[in-house]
């Protein structure tokens, strides 16, 4: 198992106007692979710049270099440090009111997420399609169905050396909710993707995003594909950072299973029927008030339906 390595996969298909079909279509081919098998994919040739991707990975080093005092300052809705996982966090959310932070020490912090922000959703309505038609849907199926930013976010993370080897777990294991997620890390290692009952670590690549399938696309395609498993692990000697874009749905969207994975073809669905806000408010209490036994923690599996 330990041989095995996440797929990389080149999508500059996408982005040239003389492609002439071939390389979507192998594109489309390896994706679908990777969505049904493990749910994680790199992607190359993605359009987004490196320099912008670099400059936003010093911004956010920058501003997690600050004084504790200056990064107090942030509205806690936007800052948040855990002294128990040694994390800190920076998000910002639709409408994405990018505050300055550090005003004296990071005068283009605002300029430059602001464009991130924009590269990343550019980028995300491609994907979309991409997906949709690794499912057999219209290409505008996806774009159409989510058809609202409302929940959409940008998170920047910072994990502290831990002491301990009992304390590495900067990120505990965890799906994502929403659509899917795209995840810039710099050059330390600690993202790890869970198959088959063992870790496999993402190597950093400066060149590389990483894209993971989220809930929601599980359970529209009634478990075609995977809402991957996944864990950061703090590192031991140095700092570790990464930051990335969460395509979400709107909190009053109603999500199960599609016919088209379900009743005709005659299939029962895996799950039933839910509104995004109800999932999302009961991960976000797995957070806020854990519980005691990490077996009652809320995932996906809240809404199966045994057959």
């Amino acid at each position: 198992m330990a041989s095995f390595c996440i797929p990389t996969i080149d999508v500059s298909p996408f982005f040239r106007s003389d492609e002439n079909g071939e390389g979507k279509t192998k594109a489309i081919e390896q994706i679908r692979e990777a969505c049904v098998n493990l749910g994680f994919f790199q992607i190359v040739n993605h359009g987004i710049p490196l320099e912008l991707l670099s400059q936003t990975m010093d911004m956010y080093k920058n501003f997690f270099a600050c004084s504790d005092k200056e990064k107090l300052a942030v509205p806690s809705d936007n800052y948040l440090k855990s002294t128990k996982n040694s994390v800190e966090n920076l998000v910002f959310r639709f409408p994405f009111s990018v505050v300055d932070v550090c005003p004296n020490k990071l005068p283009h912090f605002k300029q430059v997420l602001e464009e991130m922000i924009s590269q990343f959703t550019k980028l995300g309505v491609v994907l979309e399609g991409i997906i949709s038609e690794c499912l057999d849907l219209p290409p505008d199926f996806l774009p159409n169905y989510r058809n609202d930013r409302s929940r959409d976010s940008l998170l920047g993370l910072h994990y502290l050396p831990v002491v301990t080897q009992d304390d590495n777990i900067g990120k505990p294991p965890h799906e994502d909710p929403g659509f899917f997620t795209i995840l810039y890390q710099d050059d330390v290692k600690g993202l790890e993707v869970l198959k088959d009952d063992h870790w496999i670590p993402i190597a950093p690549s400066k060149h590389k995003l990483i894209v993971n399938i989220g809930d929601v696309i599980q359970v529209l395609s009634n478990n075609k594909f995977k809402s991957a498993t996944h864990r950061a692990v703090s590192p031991s000697e140095t700092d570790r950072y990464s930051y990335a874009f969460f395509y979400n749905v709107q909190g009053a969207k109603w999500v199960e299973p599609l016919p088209q994975f379900t009743e005709e073809i005659g299939e029962s669905p895996k799950y039933r029927g839910f509104l995004f806000e109800e999932y999302h408010q009961l991960r976000i209490k797995n957070r806020s008030n854990p519980p005691d036994r990490p077996e009652d923690l809320i995932h996906i599996t809240h809404y199966s339906i045994s057959n």
